[in-house]
């Protein structure tokens, strides 16, 4: 093999690797992929996309996922601003998570546009859809609050 060839298989060889010792860090999952089967020990993300320029976030609501099968170890956001224009941006929030233990369990995350959801922050308590009050029309989908639903299946290594 010429020396051209060994400095370029190289890097593959590492790669792959490193792929089969789970050195390339946790599995990140998008919004629509909602069935996750990880082994216990492993590190996960939930990563969705936000829009904060149309006040938009997203949190953890209740119920919890079983804490004997996952445990949520973090959440971040990267946000991009859009024009230099304050308040504006998009990106993503991502929610870290670790199997602790074998069983099924279910993640949900609410999707909050502006004025959307109630709870949470210095009220304390679950991230929850804002009540409609009666007698009001329902708003349009986009600016109501949804939840999205994963399914966990956490399995002995």
């Amino acid at each position: 093999m010429t020396s051209v060839l060994r400095r370029l298989a190289l890097p593959a060889v590492l790669t792959t690797m490193l792929a089969g010792c789970g050195l390339t860090g946790p599995d990140t999952y998008e919004l629509g992929e909602t069935q996750i089967q990880v082994d216990e020990g492993e590190e996960f993300t939930l990563s969705v996309p936000v829009d904060t320029a149309m006040g938009e976030w997203w949190y953890l609501t209740s119920p919890e996922p079983d804490t004997d099968i996952v445990r949520n170890t973090d959440k971040r956001e990267e946000i991009e601003a859009d024009d230099d224009a304050i308040g504006s941006g998009s990106g993503t929030d991502s929610f870290d998570f670790k199997a602790v233990g074998p069983g099924t369990t279910k993640i949900r995350l609410i999707q909050c546009p502006h004025g959307a959801c109630a709870g949470g922050g210095d009220a304390g308590g679950p991230v929850t859809p804002s009540p409609v009050p009666s007698g009001s029309p329902t708003p349009d989908k986009k600016y109501r609050a949804t939840i999205h639903t994963y399914t966990v299946t956490v399995s002995k290594p």
